[in-house]
């Protein structure tokens, strides 16, 4: 399977728990729909056709940052009122300083472009981690085949918990349930409870039976989600 990775990172960033609405919160991590909006800024796929442009785009997320949150308080305008205009406080939850390493497989033209303009820094759109203010920092790391690990017993990336029996270990463990799909409305059709390790403060892998392939990647266990 051709895969192409890379790295996006940012002093903030923040993937908005839609549930979540006098005090807005996040999601720990980057999910599968908003690496789909990161790529379809670097390609310049118009939000109308993103849904369509990546429906079989396969994803693999490595969280490299720790986890840390910080909860400001905003002023919000509200608009709707042509007169009267009046502002309200709200709480705002953001993820600071994170840093993911980004696995994609898709169509090999696609690739191609994609690979291009990584390389070359020529984003179509301006990349950014859920909230236009977080610029992402987009970095090519490399493009090769990668196939399934017969027998694997660990993985770097984030994975669905019902995909993993854990061996428990010194690591810290983090999960979420995050969105994993979308439809055309960009409205989230599915969720998974995810999993993630940490061991003094680096990323690690996490070690248990695995139910679902994996691949070998440069160095790394990582599971796609498809």
């Amino acid at each position: 399977m051709d895969c192409l990775v890379f790295r996006a990172k940012s002093e903030y960033a923040k993937f908005r728990k839609p549930y979540t609405t006098t005090s807005a919160l996040t999601f720990l991590c980057i999910h599968p729909p908003a690496v789909k909006g990161l790529v379809g800024a670097v390609m310049g796929i118009d939000k109308i056709d993103l849904y369509k442009e990546t429906s079989n785009l396969k994803i693999g997320i490595q969280v490299l940052s720790p986890v840390r949150k910080d909860m400001q308080t905003l002023k919000l305008v509200s608009m709707k009122a042509e007169r009267d205009l009046f502002s309200f406080p709200v709480n705002a939850e953001f993820l600071r300083g994170p840093e993911y390493r980004i696995f994609v497989s898709w169509l090999p033209d696609k690739l191609d472009e994609l690979e291009e303009r990584l390389k070359k820094q020529k984003p179509v759109f301006t990349p950014y981690l859920g909230v236009s203010e977080y610029i992402a920092k987009l970095s090519y790391e490399t493009r090769c085949d990668t196939e399934i690990i017969n027998g694997a017993n660990s993985v770097e990336s984030i994975i669905p918990s019902r995909f993993i029996n854990i061996q428990h270990s010194d690591y810290h463990i983090f999960t979420d349930n995050i969105p994993v799909c979308n439809n055309e409305k960009r409205e989230y059709t599915g969720y998974e409870k995810v999993l993630f390790a940490f061991r003094e403060g680096k990323a690690c892998s996490l070690i248990g039976k695995l139910k679902r392939d994996i691949y070998g990647i440069d160095g790394n266990a990582v599971f796609f989600f498809e």
